[in-house]
């Protein structure tokens, strides 16, 4: 074990060593930041749903931020609004309805790679409100969010577990790249979000963090 800290501490320092004596060293932009932000959103397909504690709660714990992680998936066709299979027995459903259906999504970049230094990685904060998504759109999402994650075919809408589909409509986004002397860190505009596409050649492996590293892709945002 104690060799094992000691690999990954001299991996991070060689990442320090690299990105002082690298003159191209890359600082992403709002745009970068927009374009990483979508990529997470179709990538990943697990946050954590926020909302406020409900004014039906025990008194002590009203207003809080309440949060659980959920399953969700980009948009089909991609708009950056994620869609998520919600129950409204599920506190986050019962707090945003009795606040406008106000809610936050955080989503961050997940690893199985024992280097990942999640730190370095990028991670956002999505500002919006849930819709219910009803009428001849069901069909085309649940095979989008299937697609996504087959095992929540026992949770579909109709199975008696009073699930149903929800879009998560993005009004603002929080970013933060990895390390504020390298990556963007800030608002997103909500405008710039929504225009963009993914695109997976901007999606960047912050260098170091993890040992198998796309060197390719990687010179090619040094050097655009």
């Amino acid at each position: 074990m104690a060799n094992f800290q000691r690999l990954i501490l001299l991996i991070l320092f060689l990442c320090l060593i690299i990105n002082d004596v690298n003159p191209y060293k890359f600082v992403e932009s709002e745009k970068d930041a927009a374009i990483i932000s979508r990529n997470l959103v179709k990538e990943f397909g697990i946050g954590t749903l926020v909302t406020i504690m409900n004014h039906h709660e025990k008194e002590d714990v009203r207003g809080y931020p309440f949060g659980l992680f959920d399953y969700f998936t980009d948009d089909c066709p991609s708009t950056g609004n994620p869609l998520l299979l919600l129950s409204d027995w599920q506190k986050n459903i019962q707090n945003s309805r009795d606040n406008d259906w106000k809610a936050s999504l955080m989503i961050r970049k997940l690893s199985n790679n024992d280097t990942f230094f999640p730190f370095a990685e990028p991670r956002l904060n999505l500002f919006g409100h849930l819709e219910r998504v009803s009428g001849d759109e069901v069909a085309n999402v649940q095979k989008c969010f299937l697609d996504k994650h087959p095992r929540a075919r026992g949770w579909l809408p109709g199975g008696g577990h009073m699930f149903y589909f929800y879009r998560f409509i993005v009004h603002d986004i929080y970013f933060v790249g990895g390390f504020g002397n390298e990556h963007y860190i800030g608002y997103i505009d909500s405008e710039l979000y929504h225009k963009v596409e993914p695109d997976g050649s901007t999606y960047i492996n912050h260098n170091c963090n993890e040992v198998e590293v796309d060197q390719v892709r990687w010179m090619n945002m040094q050097h655009p």
